[in-house]
């Protein structure tokens, strides 16, 4: 593949799961990648941070192989601004670091034109702000699911066009608070939500 090099449009969407390195950074001619499902296995992120084309979907597996911030900074997360939909997905292990894993996924915060954003395994206790911010306008579902150490959370109540939300198996969730809601001063909390 990687010897396409005039290839401009890419579409993966519906393969098998495809480890990295792909080898995409060869395709210098390449202006569109969809439908990105990559498998990190013992890479590092900054094979995904050299993919500046990808639009629509992107799911990363395997982030317990991330093992700090700074492998996380590599992927450039906040620059895809044409990935609409992002799937986040650890595997069923314990995390050695509760802050390390917050650090992780605060440096995989998505590009603010993102719509639906999927977080499945997460491992730290508390989730980073940036998933409760109200500058993700267009972020309409959203899914939290077996992040089983995760004891509170986040503020979703702030995001304005929110209308799907998802939240399943989060084990340690004892009770909801007021934070849920977000703050005081803002409008109505979960504004567009439909359906919970």
């Amino acid at each position: 593949m990687e010897k396409l090099i005039n290839l401009h449009h890419l579409d993966i969407s519906n393969t098998s799961f495809l480890e990295m390195p792909l080898h995409l950074s060869k395709l210098k001619s390449l202006h569109v990648l969809m439908g990105a499902e990559l498998l990190l296995g013992g890479s590092s992120m900054e094979d995904l941070g050299e993919l500046h084309n990808l639009y629509g979907s992107l799911s990363i597996l395997e982030l317990q192989n991330v093992v700090d911030r700074k492998d996380a900074v590599k992927a450039k997360m906040r620059e895809k601004n044409h990935v609409e939909k992002l799937s986040l997905k650890w595997s069923e292990s314990s995390a050695d670091n509760s802050q390390t894993e917050r650090d992780i996924l605060d440096e995989l915060c998505p590009h603010t034109n993102i719509k639906q954003l999927q977080i499945t395994r997460y491992r730290g206790t508390k989730f980073p702000n940036w998933l409760a911010d109200h500058s993700f306008l267009k972020l309409v579902k959203l899914s939290i699911s077996k992040c089983r150490d995760c004891d509170s959370l986040p503020a979703l109540g702030q995001l304005p066009s929110l209308k799907f939300l998802s939240i399943r198996e989060m084990h340690q969730i004892t009770k909801v608070t007021e934070e849920f809601y977000g703050s005081s001063s803002s409008k109505k909390p979960f504004y567009s939500l439909e359906k919970l």
